[in-house]
């Protein structure tokens, strides 16, 4: 478990999750919204922990799903804000006809940095 983690450079993170491999969008949470990171990762504890247990906070959005529960706790237990999304409130993810795992995770880290209201599942 990360200590000491500083948040002076706020950034978001979009973690659209799969059975095999989750896809991953950082933002930098600054006037422009810059893409400061993106990737795929395999949804696995060892592979989400390495990413994840670091120095910087992140707020991290995930959709609800199979995988939500355990991956939460996992990000919390590395010191981050955790939120999981339900996409069919969602309209911006479940209402694009060109969906694709990059662009959910992209549209995941912008909703985090900018409505503090996602609707969301307890």
């Amino acid at each position: 478990m990360s200590h000491g983690i500083s948040r002076q450079t706020e950034r978001t993170v979009g973690l659209d999750l799969g059975d095999k491999y989750s896809y991953l969008c950082v933002v930098l949470d600054s006037e422009t919204g810059e893409l400061v990171e993106e990737g795929r990762l395999r949804t696995i504890p060892d592979d989400l922990r390495r990413r994840f247990d670091s120095e910087q906070w992140m707020k991290v959005l995930i959709e609800v799903g199979t995988h939500s529960t355990w991956v939460r706790r996992l990000l919390t237990q590395c010191g981050h804000e955790v939120l999981i999304a339900n996409p069919r409130k969602t309209r911006l993810i479940y209402g694009d006809k060109h969906k694709t795992d990059k662009l959910d995770a992209q549209k995941l880290a912008r909703l985090a940095r900018v409505d503090p209201e996602i609707p969301s599942t307890p």
